[in-house]
């Protein structure tokens, strides 16, 4: 602790006793008796160096960490960035993509999607959009083309637009297709192709486990 003081009067006095007990508003006997180590700073010395000079009690007490608590702050502080640069860097910019096809026609398909992202995208369209989906097919012709990336947004049967085109999950099949209630028969849900080459079909709506609305596409050449 003595060599510390004594560091701190070199800094901050240019060696001089008499100024720093000014600076600390105390005696310069008192200071004396500190670099003796005949007397142990007390509270308030203590407090005046924290207050008056900023500096750390717990570097001059035990000579820990730095000499500053601006030093503390600066330390905290690029340690905060170097873990949210870590994190940002870790976590990919954007939406992911899935190449688990959904398919534009009315065949059944195996729904072990892949659970990892092939690669993820950055767009404008992300906004509204929790993931990217490839699509495959030509009943959605010309809305969709096959190869297009479609962005899809969870949503739920309560938010359902008559002809708006949704990406829908069923227990064996996985398509993309324009929905519309069947008046005469709530349980079931008409699925409509825009290529009018194709016709429409009927579910179960208690067959559908897991719906998306389409909210933008990006074309693939």
């Amino acid at each position: 602790m003595i060599a510390r003081l004594q560091l701190l009067i070199d800094r901050f006095a240019k060696g001089k006793n008499t100024q720093f007990a000014h600076i600390v508003e105390t005696s310069e006997a008192r200071i004396r008796s500190y670099l003796t180590g005949a007397v142990m700073p007390k509270y308030d010395f203590l407090k005046a160096l924290r207050e008056r000079l900023g500096v750390s009690v717990d570097w001059f007490i035990s000579g820990d960490g730095p000499m500053l608590v601006s030093e503390i702050e600066e330390a905290r502080q690029a340690e905060e960035e170097r873990k949210a640069a870590k994190a940002k860097k870790s976590c990919p910019e954007g939406l992911p993509v899935y190449e688990c096809d959904f398919t534009c026609g009315f065949w059944e398909t195996e729904n072990d999607q892949t659970l990892q992202p092939s690669y993820y995208i950055d767009t404008p369209l992300n906004r509204s959009a929790d993931l990217w989906c490839s699509v495959q097919g030509k009943s959605m012709v010309p809305d969709i083309e096959p190869g297009d990336k479609v962005a899809l947004r969870a949503c739920t049967l309560d938010n359902l637009e008559p002809g708006h085109i949704y990406a829908v999950v069923l227990d064996d099949l996985r398509t993309v297709k324009k929905l519309r209630r069947v008046p005469d028969d709530p349980t079931m849900l008409e699925f409509v192709a825009s290529n009018p080459d194709f016709g429409v079909e009927r579910y179960p709506i208690s067959r559908i486990l897991q719906l998306y609305r389409v909210v933008g596409k990006l074309h693939s050449f």
